[in-house]
């Protein structure tokens, strides 16, 4: 896709998708438009680490958008796209990124830098603990490579609220209270790490509670995208696997409850 003088491939998460951008002519054309003068830039859409550093082999990108925020970056672990999950790569994968995109002048665009507002509530952030709008916005910034933030805003009243970064003190941009949540901090918060998986009867348990706590700050698609799962949290057998492997210790077995009865109520 292409707009003004910026040549742009969008939400990009897997090589089978860019392996058909490639197909497709995409990928040549817009080279030939920068070639022409028409586009000046090239820019990737990931939140895939290992397809981004691919693309960074070819040396066709000026210009990188990708999710950051702490939630991301130390609550992640080696997940799988298709879990819909985007706090994909590990901590090191994810840091080794950012530093490769800053010596080789790929400029990053941040998205989802509130983890799609769980961050800035202590019901759902998976540190069980919140975070502020100007937190969030200064760990992005200072993350290397990352020349801007984009923030997503519901009304003036969210526009207004993001504004006041420029104007804030230090001490309200300074996040190393990251820094003392350790895993005892997160204990009995289910970070969406799927460290449970396999489950035997096949739930998909970090999504589930992904989109529970989503929709519980009253993310409507997200209740929407669980009941279209195949398998939901009322079909737990109950076996206890996935409390003996959670990391965090979360009781899932009880959680499975309390979200099959909030799900059934909402219906």
């Amino acid at each position: 896709m292409t707009h003004a003088d910026f040549g742009f491939i969008h939400c990009i998460d897997e090589a089978s998708d860019y392996r058909t951008i490639e197909k497709n002519g995409i990928t040549d054309y817009l080279l030939r438009l920068k070639k022409q003068g028409v586009v000046h830039h090239i820019g990737l859409s990931s939140h895939t680490p290992k397809l981004v550093n691919q693309v960074l082999d070819m040396g066709i990108i000026d210009m990188l958008m990708f999710s950051i925020n702490p939630a991301y970056d130390y609550a992640g672990g080696e997940l799988d796209y298709a879990t819909d999950s985007y706090a994909v790569g590990s901590v090191a994968e994810r840091m080794a990124l950012y530093r490769r995109c800053e010596a080789e002048g790929v400029g990053i665009s941040v998205m989802k830098s509130f983890s799609g507002g769980q961050l800035l509530d202590s019901r759902t952030s998976p540190f069980g603990k919140k975070l502020t709008e100007n937190q969030c916005i200064q760990y992005a910034l200072d993350k290397p490579g990352v020349l801007t933030v984009l923030l997503g805003v519901r009304g003036k009243a969210d526009l207004q609220k993001i504004l006041r970064f420029c104007e804030a003190a230090q001490e309200e941009k300074d996040y190393s209270v990251i820094g003392t949540f350790a895993p005892a901090d997160a204990e009995g918060h289910c970070v969406y790490c799927n460290h449970c998986a396999p489950c035997p009867a096949g739930l998909n348990v970090g999504l589930i509670n992904k989109y529970y706590d989503l929709s519980v700050v009253g993310d409507k698609l997200a209740a929407d995208y669980y009941r279209k799962l195949e398998i939901k949290a009322d079909q737990c057998v109950k076996c206890g696997h996935c409390n003996v492997r959670c990391p965090f210790h979360v009781e899932q077995m009880e959680r499975m409850e309390k979200i099959n009865a909030y799900f059934a109520q909402s219906e």
